[in-house]
């Protein structure tokens, strides 16, 4: 039988030869033929540039997705060493174990093992651990060598603006970028004289000023606010270069890495006068406007793990977008006691990187966005869906009470059998404490059963319905209030039915409007059993008075 041979490889970072993926690859390719195997060169699998302490790699992920389809397109793994594989212990047991599980046999090559062999678990738990062991041995050591090169002065970062990275000897220094450095010292001086962020940002950016690098995945890069901040706080501009002051820590199974602080007592701090380029009073100022600020309008951040649109008081924040870049609307103007919380984008309010202009009342756009919903969840099916539902799953508990219903009735009449014989003992003997305490408690115990009977009639449902009819419909009629009762649950809800709108701003004169496109899926991919809900059920937003044109969608 000649067994189909698949095959993975990887190189962990971009300063090493991408030739190492083909010797790997051709160590794996003698090997096979060197059994009579087939090679199949449509299954090798390659990650490039990418650490093995994480899983979260597209080549590993594509690897894993086809060993597990159906049928299987090959029958054994071939790898230059289990390193290759993943360099964190955890996850390389567990991947060995999957793939086990599934049949498929892995064939570590310079190591010689080979899961067909009944020892392959623990040579493949030695060398995992090995693998990791050295991984986190190369941290150590590339964090000592990284120290020693910091104090002789040269840079352990990547870029940073306002300086050129300099190539001197064994390593790379920093020197003073005058055109950056002017445009520094410019950004410094505008926050000293009481600039804001938002002002900085937006004045850079129109009269286009070149910005640092893009982010990554982004084709141009603008200035935004959290940029300028960062800069007005980096020590390095003052010539003082503070090395250590935090670490990076991998996230569990993916390769991302996670910011963590250092202690103040690792930092390591070194002078360096050269390359200074915000003067010391200067860059005084500036940290004590920082501080006010923070002191004065930080205090009532609110803390959390939701996302910032996610938690926002508003209820459409995050599912606005804007037509023109894509960039969630956001409340922009007349936030708190300033007036009317107005929509808007903040490519332009912030960065002026965005032509759109337009800002919409909060409270106008809503109701308008909300007024066809409205509409179709008042409607007399959907009102009489739900409450048909209700009662149909009221009726059915109500039903498992029969049997103690009946059980209450019969206990009922005992009572009052019991009753009569107390009150006629007391007629013929006089009364005593015992038979007066006894008539109370069966009286008691008697009411409490006619309370339970009285909710457990079947014309009390009836009766009850009725009234949640009218309370529903009365509810509904102002849905927007109904949502703001608790805009948090209110907004994960709506999630459920509505992906995003599109906002398309049309200019009138100095005001203007937005043209939205939407859908309102109220049964949001949540539905089941039985068709119960009528087609209308799925709602085309459109726009209410305000919005001219009349658009078709939303």
């Amino acid at each position: 039988m000649t067994l189909r041979c698949a095959a993975y490889a990887r190189y962990s970072s971009d300063r090493q030869s991408p030739a190492s993926i083909q010797d790997q690859l051709r160590n794996c390719r003698e090997f096979a033929d060197s059994r009579g195997w087939h090679f199949l060169e449509e299954h090798v699998y390659t990650d490039e540039a990418l650490a093995g302490a994480g899983a979260d790699r597209p080549g590993f992920l594509k690897l894993t997705e086809a060993a597990s389809s159906v049928p299987r397109p090959f029958d054994i793994v071939w790898l230059d060493d289990t390193s290759r594989l993943s360099r964190n212990l955890g996850d390389a047991v567990r991947v060995f174990e999957q793939l086990n599980f599934l049949g498929m046999r892995i064939v570590a090559v310079s190591q010689g093992i080979d899961t067909q062999n009944e020892q392959a678990d623990v040579l493949m738990t030695v060398h995992g651990l090995v693998d990791s062991l050295y991984i986190k041995e190369l941290s150590k050591k590339t964090h000592r060598g990284l120290e020693g090169r910091a104090l002789q002065g040269f840079h352990t970062g990547g870029r940073c603006y306002g300086y050129n990275n300099v190539t001197d000897g064994g390593g790379v220094r920093l020197q003073v970028n005058a055109t950056e450095a002017a445009i520094v010292q410019r950004i410094f001086g505008m926050a000293a004289d009481g600039c804001s962020l938002r002002t900085i940002a937006k004045t850079l950016n129109h009269e286009h000023v070149p910005s640092p690098r893009p982010r990554a995945g982004k084709q141009y890069a603008t200035w935004c606010p959290t940029a300028i901040r960062e800069m007005l706080r980096r020590d390095l501009y003052i010539g003082r270069i503070v090395w250590n002051r935090s670490r990076f820590v991998k996230q569990p199974g993916t390769n991302k890495r996670l910011r963590r602080d250092r202690p103040e007592s690792e930092w390591r701090v070194i002078e360096q006068p050269e390359l200074r380029i915000i003067r010391k009073d200067l860059w005084k100022r500036v940290q004590s406007r920082l501080t006010w600020v923070a002191e004065t309008f930080g205090h009532g951040r609110r803390e959390g793990l939701y996302h910032r649109a996610a938690s926002s008081q508003y209820l459409l924040t995050g599912f606005l977008k804007c037509g023109c870049c894509g960039a969630n609307l956001v409340i922009v103007t007349g936030r708190g006691k300033r007036g009317h919380p107005s929509y808007g984008c903040p490519q332009n309010f912030y960065r002026g990187a965005c032509a759109n202009q337009l800002k919409e009342r909060a409270d106008r756009l809503e109701d308008r966005l909300l007024s066809e919903l409205q509409r179709a969840v008042i409607q007399p099916d959907a009102v009489d869906y739900a409450l048909q539902e209700f009662e149909r799953q009221l009726a059915a508990s109500l039903s498992k009470l029969s049997n103690e219903t009946s059980h209450m009735r019969q206990r009922s009449e005992q009572i009052q059998q019991e009753l009569r014989n107390l009150v006629g003992t007391v007629a013929s003997c006089g009364p005593s404490p015992a038979l007066v305490e006894a008539i109370n408690e069966r009286e008691q115990e008697l009411q409490a059963i006619a309370r339970r009977l009285l909710t457990s009639e079947a014309g009390s449902v009836s009766t009850q319905v009725t009234r949640m009819r009218q309370f529903v419909t009365e509810r509904l009629g102002d849905i927007r209030q109904l949502l703001y009762a608790d805009v948090r649950r209110a907004k994960a809800e709506l999630a459920k039915h509505l992906s995003g709108i599109q906002m398309q701003p049309q200019r009138s004169g100095k005001k203007g409007h937005y043209i939205a496109a939407g859908e309102w899926n109220l049964l949001g991919g949540f539905s089941e059993g039985p068709a119960l809900c009528p087609s209308e059920m799925r709602v085309r937003m459109v726009a209410g008075g305000g919005f001219e044109p009349p658009t078709f969608g939303l």
